[in-house]
This record gives structure tokens, sequence and C-alpha cells, in this order.
């Protein structure tokens, strides 16, 4: 036995001397040996002859049946009517009366016992718990008479996948819990040398998977319907359920047993456990207590709450109901309350377990909160209540995301590696000035007060909120009794990049009468000086304080990780992370020529015009330039370092309306789209100044084609349906005269965006917009 183990086995046993000593625990720890003696002789004997030990291998190589028969031969020759009847108190004797009468108790706990054996002989995942539990459904209904039909009835089919629906849900919070573990893994070097981590580690998180599945709801299907109306009226039906869950503890504990004294130990607890199931009615409330601090619980799918631990057991209870109300007055409510496993109500049986979960947000305001737990018996009308009055702490401390995408939901609000992604789940990157929303709000218990918040940025993605490095770039103090009078003051899911607002009433007075946080914008790229602006009349100029952008190198680009921190009166801070992409590098759009020529430069239609100015053929023209977004890390071209948005294309004769041109072109009658292109076009031949890119990277500027003009579009004739920007050729007049071809000014414009977020600016993207002058003649004849 470990070393450290030792002490609390020795205490143990000292403690329970009388009943080690006494003559039913004797027999059954006799009981108990002797059923092991057959298993052990003939290890005994495979030992001393390695030879047999070949030969039955290879003719009876083990299997799942093997030990699913050695744990029935265990307990049956263990678990006799005798010893069910010495590991009861007298007390209990007398009221389940002749063994005739609860002889499926009985029965059913020996299979309780093989399963609690077999789940826990080994590492499990949870398929083979669900192989292990299917085998204890089979025990169970057939010892109560209600045999499996091969093939299963659609009932029992409906029992079975409801049972394992159960076990799932109860199996779901170790995994939650283990997954939490190891995304803080440095703390666990700490523990193990410290003393906190040993060979019991575990057990007592198996051990609540067991009380989990220990309600009503997996009773039935356990059972079956029928079945379990009937047998649940029993008075002794609801001890006999918490007699199972000793019993699986017990088979539990005996497969994890290393060597027979801790059999001993096991037999100890198992007895102990039978007789508080067969106790008067034990209501105790252990937490919440004191001052009690929101958190979230992902086992039971809270966003902030408090776990309620208790004890609700004793002879005869069928169930135990929970409630809170606020500061010890008025109404109890249930409302927020789970229990474990999502049942309706609380299965009893639990000692100093997991009574249940009070979700605090939304339900409940901080401060004194008062919660009551009542248990029922099958015995009395009257439940059996005790009640604890504890402080809640309000944490309400996350940044739910930057201004345009504020959805980020559980588990991604409190996950530092969560990315901020839209509704097609595409990553996205920020640029300019915005807000950063979240909330932070935090107080409830004596002294813990909020007293500040402030946001920090940390270059790269990073998951440690205490690691050097973070530069704080936004700040707001609670100073003043004025400023923690209000609840409106905390922010809850608003902007965190706020300043205060003072209001000054009679108009003539100085002093504020009120504040409020007034929600601003964060520059990533700029510097910002806020003051704490008050209203007429004029005070006192406040103090001004400063803003931090982003760090000037890759032009305030980049991955970056987001903290905020909120401090309260009494010193403790809560933090919480995000990870970001930044954009603030420069969009380039530029028209530099229609075939060959430059702005400001004069076309004649008939140089374009196909035999002449056939209609029938296009007349193409490429449109030169370059539509080009920066990378934000440079060489990478993955989402959403290539942000890049796309270009659009128009043109107008002088004076008329816009029209849209087709991308890639040409396109004829009626010109339809697609009207945006959606790869970048040509080599800006420039960077950012401070990306400090690999020398020979960059290559010269070199425009490339945005799309293929069709001067067909420009010409009356051709194109009849859009007057408004077509030139009509040369021809006679109604009196015979001569008239010219028509000649015009057009514009034609070049837009280029990328995909950002950038609220700071009238377009809510990076844009740029570059327009080229022409002179087009039309020089064709009708």
């Amino acid at each position: 036995m470990p070393e450290n183990e030792v002490p609390v086995a020795k205490a143990l046993l000292e403690e329970h001397k009388e009943i080690l000593d006494s003559e039913d625990f004797q027999v059954v720890l006799k009981a108990l040996l002797e059923a092991y003696k057959p298993v052990v002789e003939e290890d005994v004997k495979r030992v001393r002859d390695a030879g047999r030990l070949r030969k039955e291998a290879e003719k009876n190589p083990p299997d799942c049946d093997d030990e699913i028969e050695q744990a029935h031969r265990i307990f049956e020759a263990f678990f006799t009517e005798e010893v069910a009847l010495r590991i009861l108190p007298k007390e209990a004797q007398e009221t389940l009366g002749p063994i005739e009468r609860w002889r499926w108790c009985f029965l059913h706990i020996r299979c309780c016992m093989v399963f609690g054996w077999l789940v826990c002989r080994g590492p499990r995942n949870f398929r083979a718990f669900v192989y292990y539990l299917y085998r204890y459904w089979l025990c169970v209904r057939r010892v109560i008479g209600q045999p499996v039909a091969e093939p299963l009835t659609a009932e029992q089919r409906a029992d079975f996948q409801k049972l394992v629906q159960a076990f799932a849900g109860a199996y779901k919070p170790y995994l939650t819990e283990q997954l939490a573990v190891m995304d803080f893994a440095t703390s666990v070097p700490d523990d193990v040398l410290e003393g906190r981590i040993d060979c019991e580690e575990g057990e007592a998180e198996l051990g609540q998977v067991f009380e989990r599945l220990h309600n009503p709801e997996v009773a039935e299907a356990l059972f079956g319907k029928e079945a379990f109306a009937k047998l649940s009226q029993e008075p002794f039906f609801w001890f006999c359920r918490c007699w199972c869950l000793c019993a699986i503890r017990f088979g539990c504990c005996l497969a994890r047993s290393r060597n027979f004294l801790q059999v001993l130990i096991c037999l100890l607890l198992y007895w102990l456990c039978v007789r508080r199931c067969f106790g008067p009615l034990v209501c105790e409330i252990a937490k919440p207590s004191g001052c009690t601090e929101e958190q979230e619980i992902p086992v039971a799918g809270i966003l902030r709450g408090v776990e309620i631990v208790g004890t609700a057991a004793g002879a005869f209870c069928s169930h135990y109901t929970l409630e809170w109300r606020e500061g010890g007055v008025g109404p109890y409510s249930s409302a927020g309350i789970k229990y474990p496993g999502g049942a309706a109500q609380g299965a009893c049986g639990l000692f100093n377990g997991t009574l249940g979960y009070l979700e605090t947000f939304p339900y409940v305001d901080s401060g004194a909160v008062e919660i009551r737990l009542c248990l029922y018996s099958s015995q009395s009308g009257t439940p059996q209540c005790c009640s604890i009055t504890f402080e809640l702490q309000r944490n309400l401390v996350w940044i739910r995301g930057l201004e345009g995408i504020e959805a980020a939901e559980p588990p991604g609000i409190f996950d530092p590696t969560a990315q901020l992604t839209d509704a097609g789940n595409r990553v996205r990157a920020f640029g300019t000035r915005l807000r950063v929303v979240g909330s932070a709000n935090i107080g409830g218990c004596s002294g813990q007060d909020i007293k500040r918040f402030t946001l920090s940025y940390h270059p790269g993605f990073v998951v440690d909120p205490t690691l050097p490095g973070f530069v704080q770039f936004w700040q707001v103090d609670y100073n003043t009794l004025l400023q923690l009078d209000a609840s409106s003051t905390k922010i809850f899911e608003g902007a965190l990049t706020s300043r205060w607002r003072e209001m000054h009433w009679p108009p003539a007075a100085c002093s504020p009468v009120w504040n409020w946080l007034q929600a601003s914008r964060w520059s990533t790229e700029t510097p910002q000086s806020f003051p704490i602006e008050p209203s007429e009349p004029p005070c006192p100029a406040p103090a001004l304080w400063a803003s931090t952008p982003l760090p000037t190198s890759n032009c305030h680009s980049g991955r970056y990780t987001l903290r905020l921190s909120v401090e309260d009166t009494g010193g403790g801070i809560k933090h919480d992370l995000q990870q970001a992409w930044f954009d603030n590098k420069d969009i380039h759009g530029e028209i530099t020529q229609v075939s060959g020529l430059p702005p400001c430069g004069s076309i004649v239609l008939s140089k374009f015009a196909a035999d002449g100015g056939d209609c029938l053929q296009p007349w193409p023209a490429s449109l030169l330039g370059i539509a080009y977004d920066e990378y934000i890390e440079e060489g990478n071209t993955a989402n959403p370092s290539d942000n890049f948005g796309g270009y659009r294309l128009r043109i107008k004769k002088d004076g008329g309306p816009w029209f849209n041109l087709p991308i890639p072109g040409p396109s004829g009658p009626p010109w339809g789209g697609p009207f945006v292109g959606s790869g970048r076009v040509g080599e800006p031949g420039v960077r950012c100044p401070t990306a400090n890119p690999p020398a020979g990277v960059i290559p010269p500027k070199t425009p490339g084609i945005l799309t293929v003009l069709d001067f067909r579009r420009l010409d009356r004739v051709c194109n009849p349906a859009e007057p408004a920007l077509t030139l009509d050729r040369a021809h006679v007049g109604p009196n015979g005269e001569e008239v010219p071809g028509e000649c015009c000014g057009y514009i034609l414009h070049l837009q280029v965006w990328d995909e950002s977020i950038c609220p700071g600016l009238s377009a809510g993207r990076h844009q740029i917009d570059d327009f080229f002058p022409i002179c087009v003649c039309n020089d064709l004849r009708r």
C-alpha cells in the first residue's frame, strides 16, 4: 500500500474496530475471501507450471465471456442470502421482512456488484462502458423476471437506447473535466510533487459517474416501464436503489484492489455505505458557503453557476428537490436548478456528493442567496428540508468578440484559441478603429466590488494570461461611489472600450450626480487620447489618457491575443483571452491603361470595330491595372492572411449614370455579369514598409488584365438598349446634312476591397477607388 495511503486506511480501520470485530462482519469477510480463493488457487497453479499455462491459453484463449463468467462466479459465491442478511443492519432486516418479499432486490444487488467490478477492471472508453451497461441491463431484466427477447422488442430497444443516452449524460461531465485538466496541464506537475495526486486519483470522479446514473428515469429504463411501476410501489424500493449504488462502488473498489488488504478496506466501506442507506434521512448542504464565485460549469451546460454539494440519503428516501431565494426572504424558486444527469429531480443516496447546480446567471442577483434542499420519503408526505445561505460573487468576465463579430458562444467564449468567425464559419480579420465587446461585471461579496478593468494585447496567439509581454491599451477605473452606485455602470455584453461621461445637476454645480460609460472605439493603427468628458456647465478639465495602438511592425497587422483583466477591491484579478487577426495593411487599386492608352487618352471606335462595325462580333480592348491586397502575413496564402475581397469596374458617360462592366469580359448583349473579380490582378511592387520582407521577394510593379472591354457597348447601333452610355455614328441628317459621329468623355471606375471588418471606416472595410478618364469618338458610319 502506498505510503501516503497508509495513514488514511489505518485511521479508517481504527475508527471502525468494533465493526471489524463483529461476528457479522467476520462472516461476510470470510465469505468474500472464500469466493476469491478458487480463482487465486487456479492462478497459483498456473504460476507454478508455465507449460500448463501455455497449453491452457492455446486451448481456451481468454475472451469477454470469460471475464463476465468469472465476475458472476465470484459474486454468486460471495453474495448469498446469509451474507445479504448479515450486511443489513437489524432494523433493516425487520423492515424488509422475509427475503422472499425482496428477493428481486437481493438478486439485483448482485448484478450491481458485477457491473461495478467489470467497468473498473481497467481503463474503459465510452463504448466499452456501454457494452458492460448492456450486460448489466440483461442481468437486471433476468433476475426480476423480465428477460430480454432475442431479437429485442421495439419497447426493449427504446429502453436500452434511453439507458445509453442517460449514461452518455452521466459520462460526459467526466470527459469534460478531463479535457479541462488537459487545457491547464501546467498545474498538474505541482499537484503530483506536492502530494495532491496519488494512486487514489480518479476514484471520486468515477463514483460521480455512477451517482449521476442513479435517477428515476434510468431506473424505469433499467427495469422496464411495467416492472418499474410495480416495484417502485414497494416501500423499500429506493433503499434497494441506494444499496445498488453501494454495490456498484463495492465492485469497482474490488476491481481496483491490488492486494487483499485493500479488499478488506473495500468491504468496510461497503458495510458503512449500506448502513447510511438505511439510516434516518440525512439532509445536509456543504457547499456553496461563505463567499462563492459563480463559475462556468460545462458538465451541466451552465455559463455561470455554482455547484451544490451535500448529502441526501436515508431509508425510504425516494427523491429530493432544490430551490433558492435571494436574501433569505420571499418565495423559493426552482428556476436555474439542474440535477445530475439532466434528471427532473434528485435521486437519494448521495453522501457529500453533487446534489445539483444553480445556474446563477441570468436567474440570480449577486449578494446573499439561500438554497434549500428537501428530502421526500416513501413513508411520509412531509419532506425534511435544510438550507444554507451564501454570498454570490458575480463573475461575468469575458471578451465576447470585436465589433462586427459579437456572437461567440460557449465554449468558445472561454476558449482562448476560439477564432472569431462569421456566419459562414470563416475566420475574419479586423482593422482601423473598433469596439471590443464583452462583459466586465463582478461583485456581490463584501469587500470584493469592481475596482478597474483593463484591455491589453500580446503579439501572436497565446493561452496564458500571465505571460510577460502584454501591452495595455485601455483602462476604466471605478474610483467614486457614484461610479459604483448603479449596476448599469458595470459592463455586460457591451463595449469594453468605453469611457466615463459625467452629468451635472443643477447646471450651476460642478459635482457630478451620476456617471455613465459611453462606448468608444479603439484605434489599432494610431494613438488616441480621451478625456472624461463633462457635460455643461464646464468644470475643471479632466485628465487625458491615451489608448495604445498595435505595434508599427508589420503595419499594425498580424495575429494578436487580447486580454481583459478585471480587478476587485480585494485584490483579486480575473482574466479572459481572445485571439484575433488584425489587418491594417494597404490595399492597391489602379487602372493603368486601355489597350496601351494612358489616362485622358483618346479612343476611336473604328480602331476596335470588326469589319467596319459588325455588331455580331466583339470589339475587344484590354483594360490593364492592379487589384491587390497585401497578405496579413507575407507568404501565408491561407484564410484569413489572404484577406482579398474582390474588385469591380464601372463606366459612365459624362453626365450619365454608372454601368457595371462584366469581369473578365468580353460579354455581348445584354452585357450581363459576373460583375465582381474574385482574384488578385497584377503586382503593385510595394509592401508594408515595416513588414521587412526578404530581399528579392517583391516582384516589380506589373499591371494585369482587369477585364476585356467590348466597345460595341459604346456604339448606339450595336447597343440601342443603353442610350445613356452610347455614342451615335456619323450619318445623314433629316435635311440631308452630314452629322458627324459623337465624341464624349468617359470615366472608368475601379473599386478594390478586402474582407477585413473595419467599423471605423464608412465602407466597413478597407477599400480603394481609382478613376480613369478617357475620350471616346464614334467615327463609324451608319
